[in-house]
């Protein structure tokens, strides 16, 4: 609702200005304008032009306010302008793994720790880092295409909004993209028969900063999409490794995890009390 209204404003400043890449998400709503009262009778006299500005201005800042994403209100500047202005958007396939909301709340308000375990447990993604850099961000490192960092921008059970920014090298390092890109995860849980299952729906925003790059954007594009089905389908099998041993055997992967020489004592110890683990591991408690 805001992007049209912003982009009245800006017709209404300069008709004849026109956003290169402008583009507004179902996701992104805004309930409140919905009800919005009607405008006086005096609209559309003449004269009225006057204050049309201000009217458009006030609506657009009242908006921007107020506007969701997945339903968690999105306050964060640098992740509205990736949503409003994104190069390539995509609604990804429906993620579907053994295990419960429990753990899976769990584990992704512990992202260096999710990034151990999947690095330990997952073959493919044992070259990603994640180093916490305070106030919520973290950064990610694969030791060769991708650096950046990533933030958790809003969080609610059974929904996560994520900003990840910096830069990717492809094409044997050839092709260099620096941007950002929003992740939106909703997870519920399903049950078949007696086995519990997570289902996982993820989206994403992606802004490249490179100018060509969105001018070559028909021609980029299929390489993009590779490599976002490539990296999403790492991590999905990550995800479906780790929530099958959180679920299936806490007890021996904790075992396991004490041989690790990358873990903190204190994400350790953590983890044994989440699954109420004694500590020398013999036996589950209670």
């Amino acid at each position: 609702m805001y992007a049209h209204l912003r982009q009245r404003f800006r017709s209404v400043i300069n008709p004849h200005s026109q956003a290169t890449y402008s583009a507004w998400s179902r996701r992104l709503s805004n309930r409140q304008m919905a009800h919005s009262p009607g405008y006086p009778a005096g609209w559309r006299r003449r004269g009225s032009s006057v204050w049309i500005v201000p009217v458009l201005l006030v609506l657009a800042v009242h908006a921007f306010g107020a506007s969701t994403l997945i339903g968690l209100p999105v306050d964060d500047a640098a992740t509205r302008e990736v949503v409003e202005r994104y190069t390539l958007a995509r609604q990804l396939k429906v993620i579907r793994f053994v295990g419960t909301l429990k753990n899976t709340d769990w584990v992704m308000d512990r992202p260096p720790l999710a990034a151990t375990l999947a690095r330990h447990l997952h073959p493919p993604l044992e070259r990603y880092h994640f180093t916490e850099k305070g106030d919520g961000t973290y950064a990610v490192d694969d030791t060769g295409a991708l650096r950046g960092s990533v933030r958790l921008v809003a969080r609610a059970p059974q929904r996560r909004i994520y900003l990840v920014a910096g830069q990717f090298q492809s094409l044997v390092y050839i092709l260099k993209l620096t941007g950002s890109m929003v992740f939106t995860l909703e997870f519920r849980e399903r049950w078949d028969g007696n086995e519990s299952y997570v289902e996982v729906d993820p989206q994403l925003f992606l802004r490249l900063d490179n100018v060509i790059a969105h001018g070559l954007l028909k021609v980029l594009a299929p390489l993009l999409h590779g490599i976002i089905d490539r990296r999403v389908a790492n991590l999905t099998a990550a995800a479906q490794i780790v929530s099958q041993r959180l679920t299936k055997d806490p007890r021996e992967l904790y075992l396991e995890m004490r041989t690790w020489p990358d873990i903190r004592p204190e994400e350790l110890e953590e983890y044994r009390q989440a699954f109420r683990i004694p500590h020398d591991g013999v036996k589950e408690d209670g």
